[in-house]
């Protein structure tokens, strides 16, 4: 059985929908601050994602703001990132050093990642995946 990781940020309700479904599943998951994340995790992760490091990111200020209203700083980070003149060292760079840019959650078993919360998405990738066993008392 695969060990699924689940990065998030306490407070995002797309994270806290994802863990709550992922445990009402059944599907073991170890929990992981986004915030935690390292640039060697990061780059792994990118190299699953379809467009890499910069398809984890936020795709315009607009939508980073609402879920990250009290940060500022990063805004030009992302207008960076999705102009597309970096480079997917730049992007890991700046991700490591703004951690809060990764779209959550991330649900992955470092085969398969889904960033972003889609059910549909969900619900075909964890179809034939083995829950552990749940008993009723």
């Amino acid at each position: 059985m695969d060990q699924w990781v689940l990065y998030g940020k306490s407070g995002n309700p797309s994270y806290e929908i994802t863990k709550a479904w992922l445990k009402n599943n059944g599907i073991p998951v170890e929990n992981n601050s986004i915030f935690e994340l390292t640039g060697e995790e990061i780059g792994r992760l990118a190299a699953l994602v379809p467009g890499g490091a910069k398809n984890m990111v936020y795709p315009d200020v607009f939508s980073f703001s609402l879920i990250n209203p009290q940060k500022k700083t990063e805004n030009g980070h992302i207008e960076k990132i999705q102009s597309g003149d970096l480079s997917e060292e730049e992007i890991i760079d700046i991700l490591s050093d703004y951690p809060s840019l990764v779209v959550t959650p991330i649900v992955t078993n470092y085969k398969t990642v889904l960033v972003g919360y889609d059910l549909e998405t969900m619900i075909s990738t964890f179809r034939f995946v083995k829950v552990k066993d749940i008993t009723m008392a």
